[in-house]
């Protein structure tokens, strides 16, 4: 019975059949997944999958730590948003907080890419018709990137 009396966050815990959380249990930053957008574009980030374990409502925080500078709107908001202005690799940060503890960070990084997918100018096929090209150019990237390691295996193979 003293175990009971010693441990009464378990017991209702149990007793309501939920878990139990040690009072006061920071929340969780969770700054979303890593994005690809081009210049002109207006990127969204998604800090929404963030949590409070005590079901405190959370308040937000992001600041850009790298990258060409933006001028973000909403950075106290679970979805914030900016306009890309320059090519390059921003990476943001967000805390949460429960009115009570600010979570441990979390980043998340947009790359903008130096250049769009080459015109027929310049020799090389565009898009298909009825497409941007965006992450056409991207493909390929990958393929050249993937056929280089392809490559190197087989040569260090014999």
């Amino acid at each position: 019975m003293s175990h009971l009396l010693a441990c009464p966050l378990l017991v209702a815990a149990s007793l309501l059949g939920g878990v139990a959380h040690a009072a006061g249990t920071a929340p969780t930053a969770e700054a979303g997944l890593g994005l690809v957008g081009y210049v002109g574009d207006t990127i969204e980030l998604n800090g929404s999958a963030s949590t409070d374990p005590d079901g405190e409502p959370l308040t937000y925080t992001w600041t850009q730590l790298s990258g060409p500078t933006v001028e973000m709107t909403g950075a106290d908001k679970a979805l914030p948003r900016f306009e890309i202005t320059e090519p390059g690799t921003l990476r943001f940060q967000l805390v949460v907080n429960d009115s009570t503890l600010d979570s441990l960070p979390d980043t998340v990084d947009v790359v903008v890419p130096w250049r769009d997918i080459p015109s027929t100018e310049s020799g090389c096929a565009s898009a298909p018709a009825g497409t941007s090209g965006r992450g056409v150019g991207l493909a390929v990237v990958g393929a050249v990137a993937v056929g280089f390691v392809a490559r190197r295996r087989s040569d260090t193979r014999g």
